[in-house]
């Protein structure tokens, strides 16, 4: 075929990929639920069928995805184009086939041959740099037999006269797998050829890779070149031109030792700032600091290969919403946010894959250690501020570091996960921990098509809300095919080369193909710790309001900072991206002489899980009880706009109250509604010390397509306010239901329409329509509890209102009604 009839079909046929790429995704997240059995039980042939086409959905995915990538050369300017460091490329891509090439039993073995760490800067783009090393890597692992091996070197050599002199630096890959029949080395990069052995031992390939691989390192300036190996398989080589302009322009992540650090200007810079964190509160208080004193000189120094990305958005990468990394590496125009950007950008100098070890205040330096090569240097500070977030705790329990076993914080962890459940091969997952994250990732696990075990040591899930809203969680994980089990810790793990089994403190097992663990998250300290800064009880670093530590040259953010928390006046730690931004620009501005304060925080939190939002800002009930507080509470369901408007939806809102001074001290919503903004009224209002009074008062924004008449916060309010001057005694719904476990006499009394207690209704309640209260009250007892039961909660007030006035004295009204019961109910309909 002719190099314009090929190109041409290549155009053509990514345009049709385009067309394809959404329906097919879309088809194959419908394939996954059926197969993981949420859409009802599968018979065995059913289930086989569903799985063949799966694996060919899956294989026609992959196919888009290649040709698009393929297309994307061509379409590629110059302008993209810039340093690129080839000793961090190759590290990553050797570690991302880590985990596939641990599945297939084939050992990969790494080597770095540089003649000087320099030589490994090139002019290129990085991210396609890297998918052609991966291609070249992972079709060496996916064509070795088990138990192979698989070589890897990173190298420079000179190069000859006729090339132009200089130095090339190079990847090779050697295997010693099925190799490639002769005559297929001259087809090798033509699109879609696969030679008969590959088609055989891996029939999902699409015959794109290595031509995708050898038209980015064309585009590139570079060579690749694919022969014969003495081990029998195949030996792939990679090479680019040495690009000594991009090392001084980008400034390698670790500079010789005896590199002076002030070369801005004559009398060098004006301060100079080493950042320890280079993610969200790290990045943010480096540009900041550039911005306000750009003759300032900063280093983040960050052990990671990624900065600022989006850690909240890596649930939704694993889940395929988010179908590409590099979108949770980008800003929202589109520019990666790499050591290159930061230096091209902001001048900030990052030495990333770079870990700080110590830090000596009396000489004001910090010492780093570059994680590839183990040299050791040291950074002179003015200002130094701790960036270095948080970790995932791991239970130190027995088989915790079984393969199979991951915990979700960072971009290569969301990677090895991702790759787990596309791979077909996981069917039960199960969750350890029932907290923040462990409840946000399952949803992107039951897309993947896993059955799903949630496995949760305390008494109910989601702890950071109050019993009834953790119990309407619940329900909705249940009713998208998630087993819960709550009150059942985890003692240990099962499996011999990889997890196969959860033991449970009752001493039973719940087998497993992958676990994933969310125990919580703690601080990273160590570094402060040792340096003899102050921690706070929590074991974060104690800072004041200006955000330095016990040491005023030494600030600290984001997650490993204690703050003080609003509403209780007491330091705490509370980890969060939102405020670990606000905390890193403040940092910045007092670490260039300006004086700006962080007040605190009211612990503002929200996630979604599945179709509903789940928030809460200030403090719980419990956490008021806790406090010495005397909390009153509202729980108020009801659309989250106009009911006549088709697009309202519900959500259940609770307010905290103090009894005393009325005022307000925090606040939760779940539901399938708009419950960001009530939540973030009510967060306003935390940071302001409103009292009910005024939150009763509120001018919100009113439109039937946006919001009630009265908004949800406003009705809570009035509730509370009806509450606190004894208007009505009200009983909470996970009260009620443990009298009635408990078989306690209780009097239930369902005021709603006739319609509505014939479709649903609590068991053994006696139904008296509201307006017949009056005609019936010779049928309710005196001696007994009356609790009065309706949708919401209004009906069930004024029925109280009734009784009071004909000598009822112990009416409970149930908070919330029946549209926030969280617990079981008779169906008739």
């Amino acid at each position: 075929m002719a190099e314009e009839e090929r190109e041409a079909l290549v155009h053509l046929a990514a345009v049709v990929a385009h067309q394809l790429k959404s329906p097919l995704s879309a088809v194959q997240t419908v394939l996954s639920t059926v197969i993981g059995g949420f859409a009802g039980p599968l018979q065995p042939r059913q289930r086989w069928l569903l799985e063949k086409a799966w694996g060919r959905c899956t294989h026609g995915v992959s196919l888009v995805q290649d040709l698009l990538k393929l297309r994307s050369i061509e379409q590629m300017g110059d302008d993209a184009l810039g340093p690129v460091n080839l000793l961090a490329t190759f590290s990553m891509v050797v570690d991302s086939q880590a985990d596939g090439a641990r599945r297939r039993n084939v050992q990969v073995e790494s080597f770095i041959d540089l003649t000087e760490p320099v030589h490994a800067w090139i002019h290129a783009e990085r991210t396609v740099v890297g998918e052609a090393f991966a291609v070249v890597l992972d079709n060496a692992v996916r064509y070795s037999v088990d138990g192979g091996k698989v070589s890897a070197r990173l190298y420079s050599e000179p190069m000859s006269e006729e090339r132009g002199g200089g130095v090339q630096v190079c990847v090779e890959v050697v295997d010693a797998g099925i190799g490639i029949p002769p005559e297929g080395y001259t087809q090798i990069f033509a699109e879609f050829y696969r030679s008969p052995e590959a088609r055989t031992m891996s029939p999902d390939g699409t015959g794109l890779g290595l031509a995708f691989a050898s038209r980015a390192v064309r585009r590139l300036g570079g060579r690749i070149k694919l022969e014969p190996a003495d081990t029998g398989g195949v030996r792939a080589v990679i090479c680019f031109a040495h690009c000594p302009e991009c090392a001084t322009e980008a400034e390698a992540p670790l500079p010789s030792l005896d590199e002076p650090m002030d070369r801005d200007g004559e009398d060098g810079p004006s301060l100079r700032v080493v950042v320890v964190g280079g993610v969200t509160a790290g990045s943010k208080a480096a540009a900041k600091i550039m911005r306000c004193d750009p003759r300032a000189r900063v280093t983040i120094v960050e052990r990671g290969r990624f900065l600022a990305y989006s850690g909240c958005g890596l649930p939704y990468y694993v889940s395929g919403a988010v179908p590409e990394q590099r979108m949770l590496l980008e800003t929202p125009l589109g520019l990666l946010k790499d050591p290159t950007s930061l230096y091209e950008h902001k001048r900030v100098r990052t030495m990333d894959l770079t870990e700080a070890v110590r830090i000596d205040r009396q000489q004001k330096t910090v010492w780093v250690r570059g994680l590839l090569g183990g040299e050791e240097r040291e950074l002179p500070y003015d200002r130094l501020i701790l960036a270095t977030g948080a970790s995932a705790v791991v239970p130190d329990l027995e088989g915790s570091h079984l393969p199979g076993i991951y915990t979700l914080h960072g971009v290569e962890d969301a990677e090895a996960i991702r790759d787990e459940l596309a791979s077909g091969r996981v069917k039960e997952v199960i969750i350890v921990g029932g907290g923040l994250l462990g409840c946000q990732i399952t949803e992107a696990v039951v897309l993947r098509g896993a059955r799903l075990t949630l496995v949760e040591a305390g008494s109910a899930v989601l702890p950071i809300v109050d019993e009834e809203i953790g119990s309407l969680v619940r329900g909705e994980l249940e009713r998208h095919g998630v087993r819960v089990l709550t009150g059942r810790p985890v003692t240990g793990f099962e499996g011999e080369e990889r997890v196969r089994a959860v033991r449970l403190g009752d001493g039973s097992t719940l087998p497993c193909d992958f676990v994933l663990l969310t125990a919580g998250l703690r601080p990273e300290a160590e570094l402060a710790e040792q340096a003899g800064l102050k921690l706070g009880s929590s074991g974060a670093v104690a800072v004041d309001s200006t955000l330095r530590t016990s040491d005023p040259s030494i600030y600290a953010v984001g997650d490993c900072a204690e703050q003080l928390h609003l509403v209780t006046g007491i330091p705490t730690w509370s980890p969060g991206a939102a405020a670990a931004s606000i905390q890193g620009r403040i940092a910045a501005v007092n670490a260039c002489g300006g004086d700006e304060s962080y007040p605190g925080l009211v612990e503002t939190l929200i996630v979604k899980i599945f179709d509903w939002g789940v928030a809460r800002t200030g403090l719980t009930e419990a956490q008021a009880r806790d406090s010495g507080l005397a909390p009153v509470c509202a729980v108020v369901p009801g659309p989250d706009r106009a009911h006549f408007i088709p697009t309202a939806k519900s959500l259940v809102l609770k307010l905290v109250v103090d009894r005393e001074s009325r005022r307000v001290l925090g606040a939760q919503a779940v539901g399938p509604g708009e419950v960001a903004k009530r939540i973030d009224t009510v967060a306003t209002a935390l940071m302001a010390g409103m009292t009910v009074d005024n939150l009763a008062c509120l001018n919100l924004a009113y439109a039937p397509p946006y919001s009630m008449v009265m908004d949800n916060v406003i009705v809570a309010a009035n509730v509370v306010r009806d509450k606190l001057t004894g208007a009505y005694s009200w009983i909470s719904s996970g009260e009620l239901n443990r009298r009635l476990a408990r078989g306690e006499e209780v009097f239930l009394l369902d005021v709603r329409l006739p319609t509505e207690y014939g479709a649903t209704r609590l068991r053994g309640s006696r139904h008296i329509p509201l307006a017949t209260v009056r005609s019936h009250l010779r049928e309710l007892p005196h001696d007994t509890p009356i609790v009065i039961v309706c949708s919401l909660g209004l009906r069930s007030y004024e029925a109280s209102l009734i009784l009071q006035q004909h000598g009822f004295d112990n009416t409970l009204v149930l908070d919330g009604g029946l549209d926030a019961w969280p617990f079981a109910v008779e169906r008739l309909t």
